[in-house]
């Protein structure tokens, strides 16, 4: 019989917001892995977070908040043999970390794969990716079975440990000051009490009592939300950081970035709907109200939220990336014939993107100031110019950096014989 209780890998805004309010509501018993040391002994100490909650988008009604209680945390950088054990004794695992942290879970999956087959357990263990990239199934599992030692091992996770997709509904811009002032751990989020998963990938049997809602080819749902809606999120922030703006409420008041977002998620949108590969029901059930086009309307601005772009255009060296929010329904619209115009256009702006605390950011700021865009939008897009389709798109990326630019065109390259 599964137990009620949960593990949950990640104890960020996803992980004790989103993930934590879902089985909070459910009655279950949660315990957190986090890497962040200060973190984890925060939570021990305290005994309790506060969870402050808006309707979902931030749009309405007042925030009301609640405390979360009774649960554990460990820290997998200095408890790491604790965090094997419980995730060796859990029947469910939400995961919700950045792709950097693909490696070491992937190591602490399999350790505690290890360990149930040692301890001779025939208990299911389910992972649900609750996370905003691609592939995060396949990448998670072919990390963990790269830590494995021998071909039993391997069938032991096939049979018994379930990797599979979660698609994020949920929220969480960062507390503000009154927030933190009132508790140091403090998480604001959405009230979405619901997570679509893949049924499909599941070894044991759904979480009972929780809304975790079953779905097919949730990996595909993923692609969708990604490049058909966080594509024109993180445009606003690339957008809105080159016109001196701080918060995405100023993006999303400014007219001109409504409609370059609104434009680029078109593009991304009808290039997935071409490629047809996701049930249309099951699209209009989790995804419809997502990519309903709205005029621009800048006195309906929810103000109040207070979310940086720093925070929203986080991490550019990932979205920037192949099969990112940017260049992955570029190509796939230019393989069909299409002209990706607007993605190309927030491809280009994320190269401006700067924020001196960001690493990756900075890195990119760096190889350009070093080695040029050109050879920037190779490394960071992963374009393969051999390829016709893939250089046109570079071709345009860079096109549209160069307009951007405020440049002399005397001291510009780009276009020279």
């Amino acid at each position: 019989m599964q137990k009620r209780e949960a593990v949950l890998i990640g104890a960020g805004k996803i992980g004790r917001g989103y993930m934590a309010y879902i089985f909070h509501k459910a009655g279950y018993k949660m315990t957190f892995l986090d890497y962040a040391d200060e973190l984890v002994r925060k939570m021990n100490a305290q005994g309790y977070y506060t969870v402050f909650m808006r309707h979902r988008e931030f749009g309405h009604g007042e925030w009301t908040k609640f405390r979360i209680e009774n649960y554990d945390a460990y820290c997998t950088q200095t408890q790491y043999d604790a965090c094997v054990d419980v995730l060796s004794h859990a029947n469910y695992a939400t995961v919700h970390v950045y792709p950097g942290a693909i490696p070491s879970i992937g190591k602490l999956i399999a350790d505690a794969t290890k360990k149930r087959m040692k301890d001779g357990s025939e208990q299911t263990l389910d992972l649900f990716f609750v996370v905003n990239f691609l592939n995060a199934d396949k990448s998670f599992k072919k990390a963990a079975m790269e830590e494995l030692d021998t071909p039993e091992q391997k069938a032991y996770m096939e049979k018994y440990i379930g990797f599979v997709y979660g698609l994020v509904r949920g929220s969480g811009p960062t507390p503000d000051e009154h927030m933190l002032a009132e508790d140091p751990i403090a998480v604001s989020c959405a009230d979405t009490d619901y997570l679509p998963v893949d049924i499909d990938q599941m070894k044991g049997p759904l979480p009972e009592g929780v809304k975790f809602y079953p779905a097919h080819n949730v990996g595909e749902l993923v692609k969708y939300k990604v490049w058909g809606g966080n594509v024109g999120h993180c445009a606003r922030a690339y957008f809105g950081k080159e016109r001196g703006y701080t918060y995405g409420y100023q993006s999303e008041q400014d007219a001109y970035i409504h409609k370059c977002s609104v434009l680029m998620e078109r593009e991304a949108v009808c290039a997935l709907e071409q490629e047809g590969k996701v049930i249309p029901e099951e699209k209009e059930r989790y995804l419809g109200k997502d990519h309903e086009e709205t005029r621009f309307d800048p006195a309906a601005v929810n103000t109040e939220v207070l979310d940086t772009l720093d925070r929203i255009g986080a991490d550019p060296i990932r979205k920037l990336g192949r099969e990112d929010r940017f260049v992955g329904p570029a190509l796939l619209a230019v393989r069909q014939g299409k002209l990706p115009f607007f993605l190309a256009r927030g491809a280009a702006m994320g190269f401006y993107f700067k924020n001196p605390t960001d690493k990756a950011a900075c890195e990119i700021q760096d190889y350009i100031r070093e080695n040029g865009i050109e050879k920037a939008i190779i490394k960071y897009c992963q374009l393969d110019l051999s390829k016709k389709e893939e250089n046109l798109l570079y071709q345009l990326i860079l096109a549209h950096y160069w307009d951007i630019s405020k440049e002399d065109p005397m001291d510009i390259s780009y276009g020279k014989c």
